[in-house]
């Protein structure tokens, strides 16, 4: 019996299929894989070694598929020589095209990222702005009132609203009465 992942490659003996084995269950890169092909494909030479061949091809084919993008396919019937010549020729390019994906996702991620953190500094500045206008209409004392309010609106079109009714408004506390309620209700609003 032997565990796969515990045991050290090293203490195993060379040329041995099971050596073998063990560091096909570690394949962590393509050039991983070609060192295990060119191993398989020197020990399993014998025509009685048809059957185990076979066998090892398959699982080297879905190791080397792993590497590949996502939708490349190998094919089913490759021998592990293919295989070994197959990964060698794409392993630079599947890389180079894994590394493009990556950074058009991280791309993307960050400019959703920038997107969500403007539209914050957006609804920021929209608080900022409300507040000055109430305190020039109102006084500071409805101004820092109507602050805590806007802490809570999150909707544009709420404080778009807000900034509406500071006009029509006739006092500070109908304003801030008003504002107070679309923190609370999901929809635009009747004025």
């Amino acid at each position: 019996m032997l565990d796969a992942r515990h045991v050290g490659v090293e203490d195993l003996p060379e040329p041995n299929l099971v050596t073998a084995v063990v560091r096909l269950e570690r394949t962590r890169t393509p050039w991983d894989l070609v060192e295990v092909a060119r191993r398989l494909r020197r020990w399993l030479r014998r025509p009685d070694d048809d059957g185990l061949r076979r066998v090892l091809e398959s699982w080297v084919r879905e190791v080397a598929e792993s590497f590949a993008p996502p939708g490349e396919a190998l094919g089913a019937e490759l021998t592990l020589e293919e295989v070994e010549m197959t990964v060698v020729e794409r392993a630079k390019e599947w890389s180079r095209q894994l590394i493009r994906e990556g950074r058009e996702q991280g791309l993307e991620q960050g400019i959703e990222q920038g997107r969500e953190q403007g539209r914050k500094q957006g609804l920021a500045h929209e608080r900022v702005l409300l507040r000055r206008m109430a305190a020039l209409r109102f006084g500071a004392n409805t101004a820092e009132r109507l602050e805590e309010v806007l802490a809570g609106v999150v909707d544009p079109e709420r404080l778009a609203e807000i900034g509406e009714w500071l006009v029509r408004c006739e006092t500070g506390d109908e304003l801030l009465a008003r504002a107070d309620t679309a923190r609370t209700e999901s929809g635009p609003s009747r004025h």
